[in-house]
């Protein structure tokens, strides 16, 4: 993935509401066409640019060959157009899917693809929307079709998003917060009989097999992150904590497995998150919470065991927040969904931001949390 320097910036004032960008780029000996937004323009003229279907790019100096303003209003591509674009992007074996938010490639039987698109357009889309109307925080409607890649199998799918993830063996889904899309393969096929077709009595036995259980949580999960950054909770590339951006998807995540689509809704308790918390309390302390909520790092922890503490802590702190502290917790997310891209925060920025919403006291955050922790089951 490309970075741009944005250590001196200003915001575009180029093209305003009313106009669109259009480049030309040179990138790898291909020349590139776009049309769409100059969100940031840098002091070295790196541009932070973000095309009609959805997709942003951190653009170098050297690789502009030409740039122009259009009279014409940026319009988010077409499901028309877009299905075009990707059909030449993808192996020519790809078929698509509409629904009314989604768009669906994909190399898998069609009956795949149809669980595939009501699990995200039938369960988490309208449970994401009533989550948050019963807050009452207004999101916004997507700007662009949400596009979901389904390959036909782990191979496949893994050379595809080898470029972002190096090994993949372990990803059953992955959101791209670049490309705004949602890549998968056909989880089901290792289980059940070579040649036999998907149908909904096969799926019912799947989905009883606890095996299949964390894959539906990662597909899941992913679909949140989609959401997350499409709906207006969270800006793409701003620095918005993990702690949150995590929690959210894995309070989302749960897989419900008697439900026909294998998931039915937000905030049900996992009883996998619970068991790593808990496992984890002998390591606890107070700087646990603080180090969580001022920095990333132990979500990027190279050591397994810290990186799955954290998404532990971070479900056990959406779920008290969200049920203890819930004015506070949203208070903090419309904070949170301010926030401009490409702006760095330090440890200390980021604890101050949550000590204006839930106060500064550490000792009394951290033992109500544990009582709650406590009684979940």
């Amino acid at each position: 993935m490309q970075k741009i320097s944005l250590i001196l910036f200003v915001w575009s004032l180029v093209a305003g509401p009313l106009f669109s960008d259009e480049l030309t780029l040179k990138i790898d000996g291909k020349q590139i066409e776009l049309v769409g937004k100059i969100l940031i323009e840098a002091q070295d003229k790196s541009l932070y640019f973000q095309s009609h279907d959805g997709k942003l790019w951190f653009v170098q100096p050297e690789q502009i060959i030409n740039r122009k303003v259009s009279v014409e209003a940026v319009k988010p591509i077409s499901k028309k157009n877009l299905r075009s674009q990707l059909a030449t992007e993808l192996p020519k074996d790809f078929r698509f899917l509409e629904t009314q938010h989604y768009l669906i490639a994909y190399q898998t039987e069609p009956k795949y693809a149809a669980w595939i698109s009501n699990l995200f357009e039938v369960r988490l889309y309208k449970e994401f929307e009533a989550f948050w109307k019963k807050k009452k925080l207004e999101l916004d409607a997507p700007d662009f079709p949400l596009v979901i890649l389904i390959f036909r199998s782990e191979k496949e799918y893994g050379e595809y998003i080898k470029k972002d993830l190096g090994d993949t063996s372990f990803m059953v889904a992955y959101y791209n917060l670049q490309s705004n899309r949602v890549a998968m393969y056909d989880f089901t096929a290792s289980m059940r009989p070579a040649g036999s077709e998907f149908n909904d009595r096969r799926l019912q036995e799947i989905l009883q097999n606890p095996a299949v259980w964390p894959m539906i949580t990662t597909t899941v999960h992913e679909g949140t992150h989609q959401l997350i950054f499409n709906r207006g909770i969270q800006t793409r590339f701003a620095e918005t904590p993990l702690w949150l951006n995590e929690g959210l998807a894995v309070y989302f995540e749960t897989p419900f497995p008697k439900a026909q689509q294998g998931w039915r809704e937000p905030g049900l308790i996992s009883q996998m998150r619970l068991s790593d918390f808990r496992k984890n309390l002998a390591n606890r302390d107070l700087h646990t919470l603080k180090n969580l909520i001022g920095s990333d790092e132990l979500f990027k922890s190279e050591e397994l065991d810290k990186a799955i503490a954290a998404y532990a802590e971070a479900w056990v702190l959406m779920h008290f927040l969200i049920n203890e502290r819930n004015e506070q917790f949203i208070e903090y997310v419309r904070r949170s969904s301010k926030k401009k891209p490409l702006v760095t925060e330090t440890p200390t920025q980021r604890l101050t931001e949550f000590e204006e919403v839930f106060g500064n006291d550490w000792q009394k955050l951290d033992r109500e949390l544990l009582q709650y922790a406590e009684k979940l089951k």
